[in-house]
């Protein structure tokens, strides 16, 4: 099994657009002593812990990498992405000092989106960010403009960015209805990383779509999702990485961080060795 990284939401203690309960410290110290090699941080997050050279600094004295940053959006509904977003800026910072980052993208707002001004957007940026050898993961949601998996694979093909690829979001991705069938036109070089997690099953066209993908985000093999076949698929596919635990629910995040971290590797853990 390759490394494991902590997502951001998942030891931040918070509901999912709140400000961290948990210090910066605490999660990576937790994070570490549970078994991961990663952890993931949120741009916002930042200026409350030092900034990126602090942030860096935490992280490498618990000998965790920071692998994982969220979020870079609004490009896909953009006119232009000529000037950097404050987002973009702020990425570029931690790039230099972190070294390969892998970074959650897409569009929360309602679309559609035109896929070929899209993926314009898209490869400027990816095309900005190669040097600094960021991972553009572009995520789909089902309230949002790229509202599926496939429409998130088209941009990212129409881009033709090699450092571009979709975020498999396990619970985002049977949410926007895909199954393992989706996964038979696609590559394992197209994949940018997955989030294991679980819940409940959800419809697309759930009203309570929003709500429930901020509170039913469940460890990996406690809910009704067919985790444990999607990830033999993508193993399948010759996919060996990257891994990240992305869990936010009101029990979970209620725990001491120490006992999140350590459930959060082990659930994953186990779906990961079968």
């Amino acid at each position: 099994m390759t490394g494991l990284t902590a997502s951001y939401v998942t030891l931040h203690g918070a509901g999912f657009t709140d400000p961290a309960r948990t210090p910066f410290a605490a999660r990576a110290a937790a994070a570490a002593r549970a078994g991961f090699t990663g952890i993931g941080v949120q741009f916002a997050d930042l200026a409350a812990h030092g900034g990126v050279g602090a942030v860096r600094t935490v992280a490498a004295d618990t000998g965790l990498a920071v692998t994982e940053a969220e979020f870079l959006g609004g490009w896909a509904l953009a006119e232009s992405v000529a000037a950097p977003s404050d987002a973009e800026v702020t990425l570029a910072e931690a790039a230099r000092a972190w070294g390969p980052l892998r970074v959650t993208s897409g569009e929360f707002a309602a679309g559609p989106a035109d896929p070929g001004r899209a993926a314009d957007r898209l490869a400027e940026l990816a095309a900005r960010l190669a040097p600094l050898d960021v991972t553009l993961a572009v995520e789909a949601f089902a309230w949002g403009a790229l509202c599926d998996y496939p429409a998130a694979l088209d941009v990212v093909r129409r881009s033709g960015a090699p450092n571009a690829g979709v975020m498999i979001d396990i619970w985002h991705w049977f949410a926007t209805g895909a199954d393992a069938a989706v996964l038979h036109d696609i590559d394992a070089r197209e994949v940018a990383g997955v989030q294991l997690n679980d819940g409940p099953r959800v419809r697309p066209d759930d009203p309570d779509m929003l709500h429930k993908a901020r509170s039913t985000r469940l460890l990996p093999g406690r809910g009704e999702l067919p985790v444990r076949a999607l990830v033999a698929e993508l193993r399948n596919l010759g996919y060996t990485g990257p891994w990240s635990v992305e869990v936010n629910d009101p029990w979970f995040r209620a725990l001491p961080v120490d006992e999140a971290a350590r459930q959060a590797f082990d659930s994953a853990t186990a779906v990961l060795n079968g």
